[in-house]
């Protein structure tokens, strides 16, 4: 029988990373679980407390105690407390070392793939799942939730990468279900916050940076380099797979970097890339392309709708390949991916196409829009918003982007949350540069206008909340599933 887990072995866990300052109290306290929230703390449990951005987790401390907590990780001493305390540097990335060890260190037992990026970054894991099974059962935890070995969704998620305690937990029961390959979406707040810093990787993914994000990071190039820190995880022998692209990663450097790159999009960076897609082929049912790599070639049918999932194919086809999937498996299984939730999502196909998507900064607009004016000539109708309590700088070339594909527009609420919806919906007109446009900020109302004016042959794009099912107005997250509202706007238009 192991000996039990003391403060004592989290304390020397915490000093190896040199996030520990020092020890209150004794530490032969025996620790049986770990907790960030006060409310779910159980009797033997050690409690994380950090300073967060709205809330001062120390305020918490005695009610944790008080409910059963025998330790407590703190960035300040709290005073009249009877329990050890370890006082650290950084709470946060304490809390992702401390979550690890308490519950049995799942991560450093997982075959564990990171994706990172501006956008891609849902597809792209989604992929790389479906690609990994064939080493072994696979899963994926991002913005989807938890996609088990059996390719469904378990779970949804509010966030792209779950809090320490959480993501600690949720690799405990993956294991636990047998599950040898996780792939990640390692979001820059997680990369910034340490939520990742107990993982070391088998590879990191980087797909492309643009604007998003800076109402947190301030700058794009402390956004970018937050994505960076995801490098120094990758663990020994390792590799890095990235965007060659994407200016962003030029001055990346790693004993085994993996360059991809689309030869019909810029043939200068394709020559000095390793992995590369030529002879693109789009149609309404995906793509079709050939693949190089290390002098061979294979051809490839995606499933997937939209030349820019070529770009994410690669991203995923380059993390299989550095891992010890053969080119020929990898290619062919690229084949059967299935549709990715609310990523160019087809909801309705005739009389007129409708299909949603998740894209909600400029790039991502841009990627979508001109991949559906690549699939018909009829006309493109647009509905999108932009999230409160968000970037608001990113509003005006979000619309400027649609405005460049669309030939209808409807500019509505996204989650709105404690912004005026009305204010934003100005930030999205000053964009427009005075092109016509319907606003309309109730988006079920909305979604009906614009499928209720479609015709045959047109292509109606609800953009911005994708496989998302909840809309957050103020501080209420009230049910908004844009599948059903499409459903219902159809059988309203054909009673008519």
């Amino acid at each position: 029988m192991s000996e039990p887990l003391t403060v004592r072995d989290l304390a020397s866990v915490l000093r190896a990373d040199g996030l520990l300052r020092e020890v209150v109290g004794r530490e032969d306290a025996a620790v049986l679980g770990v907790a960030q929230d006060s409310r779910r703390v159980t009797s033997g449990d050690v409690f994380l407390a950090w300073v967060g951005s709205t809330t001062d987790a120390h305020d918490f401390v005695p009610s944790a105690v008080e409910a059963g907590a025998v330790a407590v990780v703190v960035e300040r001493p709290v005073p009249g407390i009877h329990v050890p305390q370890l006082v650290v540097v950084d709470g946060r990335r304490a809390a992702a070392l401390v979550a690890e060890r308490v519950l049995g260190s799942p991560g450093a037992t997982l075959h564990c793939a990171a994706v990172t990026g501006t956008n891609g970054k849902t597809t792209t894991a989604w992929m790389l799942r479906h690609l990994l099974a064939v080493k072994g059962p696979s899963a994926a935890l991002g913005t989807l939730g938890v996609i088990g070995a059996d390719g469904k969704r378990a779970a949804g998620a509010a966030l792209t990468t779950p809090g320490p305690v959480e993501l600690a937990h949720t690799l405990a029961r993956l294991r636990a279900a047998g599950v040898e390959w996780v792939t990640l979406e390692a979001s820059s707040h997680a990369l910034d916050q340490g939520r990742l810093a107990a993982l070391a990787f088998d590879v990191a993914v980087y797909t492309n940076l643009s604007q998003d994000h800076l109402d947190y990071h301030g700058t794009l190039e402390a956004y970018r380099n937050a994505k960076l820190r995801l490098m120094d995880q990758v663990g020994p022998g390792g590799a890095v797979v990235v965007n060659a692209a994407d200016p962003a990663w030029a001055g990346i450097r790693h004993p085994r970097l993996i360059r991809y790159a689309v030869a019909d999009v810029d043939v200068d960076v394709a020559v000095e890339a390793d992995l590369v897609a030529s002879a693109v082929r789009v149609d309404a049912g995906g793509s079709a392309f050939t693949v190089s790599w290390g002098g061979n070639e294979r051809q490839v049918r995606l499933p997937l709708p939209g030349g820019f999932n070529v770009e994410n194919a690669l991203a995923a086809l380059g993390a299989a390949l550095s891992v010890g999937v053969s080119l020929d498996t990898a290619t062919a299984r690229l084949g059967s991916v299935p549709q990715v939730p609310g990523r160019m999502e087809v909801v309705v196909r005739e009389p007129f196409t409708v299909l949603i998507d998740f894209a909600h900064t400029p790039d991502a607009l841009e990627s979508l829009l001109s991949g559906v004016r690549e699939l018909t000539d009829g006309t493109v109708r647009v509905l999108f918003g932009a999230g409160g309590d968000r970037d608001r700088t990113k509003r005006p070339p979000m619309a400027a982007a649609v405005a460049r594909y669309a030939d209808r527009i409807w500019l509505t609420s996204d989650n709105p949350r404690t912004e005026d919806p009305e204010r934003i919906l100005d930030d999205l007109a000053e964009g427009l540069g005075g092109v016509d446009h319907v606003r309309q900020a109730d988006r079920v109302k909305a979604i009906h206008g614009v499928v209720g004016e479609a015709r045959p042959g047109d292509v109606v794009v609800l953009a911005g909340k994708g496989h998302e099912v909840v809309q957050t107005v103020g501080a209420e997250r009230r049910p908004l599933d844009e599948r059903r509202v499409v459903a219902e706007a159809m059988r309203l238009r054909g009673a008519a």
